[in-house]
């Protein structure tokens, strides 16, 4: 039926790394600001080598607290550390970036964020992972990268495209049955499923997704 890349959210301090890797083909790996390390950054992707998952970065606002998932009034001002991280990655071997948390969303929508996105892929000429329909496939088309597009099987999404803030009631998709119906429905449209490695059952779902897509007949693949 087609193929499909299966990317998870890694790198992050949670407890789930190695068990995701069984399933993913991609993975994007956070550069030790919004949680993390530089030092475990370095473990996971050396991990994703030994496993043969293609990694990517996954650079996020350094606002710990907010698990980099607050936005930032003047996205400028995280520029460094968003260079910075996204450069760490890089010198690790990274093959694309795909933005983290308020920095996604952000950026996805198109202003100062997405011209701070613009700069890190000029600079870096890394490929971008992202949300279609929106400001991301512009960003990558002027920066002269390629772009990717990226669905989410635990995340609902809001009629113009955008991922429904957390904040809202049913935003984050948890169930078994649930993820797996919205990983087949995305599968023909996008060429990368995303599952978040802090969400509930996160290895239980990354699972069901791989055996539910190659199960229907989509062989499950890195997108580069």
């Amino acid at each position: 039926m087609g193929r499909v890349d299966l990317n998870v959210d890694i790198g992050e301090g949670m407890p789930y790394d190695a068990p995701l890797l069984r399933f993913a083909t991609s993975a994007n790996v956070g550069c030790g600001a919004h949680a993390g390390s530089p030092e475990l950054t370095r473990e996971v992707v050396l991990l994703c080598r030994d496993l043969g998952v293609a990694v990517g970065a996954h650079p996020g606002y350094p606002d710990r607290e907010a698990f980099g998932r607050a936005p930032w009034e003047d996205p400028w001002k995280a520029f460094d550390s968003l260079l910075a991280q996204t450069e760490l990655l890089a010198g690790l071997g990274a093959a694309y970036v795909k933005p983290h948390g308020a920095f996604y969303n952000q950026s996805a929508a198109g202003g100062a964020a997405g011209d701070v996105l613009e700069e890190l892929l000029r600079r870096l000429g890394l490929p971008l992972l992202g949300l279609p329909g929106g400001a991301h496939e512009g960003v990558a088309r002027r920066a002269g990268v390629r772009f990717a597009r990226e669905g989410f099987a635990d995340r609902l999404l809001l009629p113009n495209g955008m991922l429904v803030p957390r904040s809202e009631p049913g935003a984050v998709v948890t169930g078994v049955d649930a993820v797996c119906r919205n990983a087949l429905a995305l599968a023909p449209l996008v060429d990368s499923i995303c599952l978040h490695g802090d969400t509930p059952g996160s290895v239980e779902l990354a699972g069901a997704v791989r055996r539910a897509l190659e199960e229907a007949g989509f062989e499950v693949a890195p997108w580069l």
